[in-house]
């Protein structure tokens, strides 16, 4: 972005590419909150199938305790597991961006009243 903050029209252009960057944004995080649902819903329907799967081992007095059966669902459930982590990694990135550009607008708002301050002093003659 080119845009002159020194000037008035300079910083009103970068708060119209800001607008729509923060609208871009919000799309953005919404679509990575909507993958992160559904990753997180695949990952449990993942461990539920296989809790109930005639393989899953049988918890046993003397037999397979309860860790190892929750050892065999997660290694079953490992490949959505890491779906949700990636999902999760998204959403949290798209919240960042979110942040960073509404920070950005924040900034060009600051710079924009310092440069129609100055522009007013400078047209006063004082």
């Amino acid at each position: 972005m080119s845009d002159d903050l020194t000037t008035p029209i300079g910083v009103e252009s970068r708060l119209r590419h800001l607008v729509t960057a923060l609208t871009q944004a919000q799309i953005a995080l919404a679509k990575k909150r909507d993958e992160e649902v559904a990753a997180k819903h695949a990952y449990q329907a993942a461990r539920r199938r296989a809790i109930f799967s005639p393989d899953s081992p049988k918890v046993t007095r003397g037999g397979y305790t309860t860790a190892d059966r929750d050892a065999w669902v997660d290694e079953k459930a490992a490949n959505e597991h890491v779906q949700y982590d990636v999902a999760v990694a998204a959403r949290e990135a798209a919240q960042d961006h979110l942040r960073v550009v509404r920070d950005q607008a924040m900034v060009v708002m600051s710079i924009g009243s310092s440069v129609r301050t100055a522009y007013n002093v400078a047209g006063s003659g004082r």
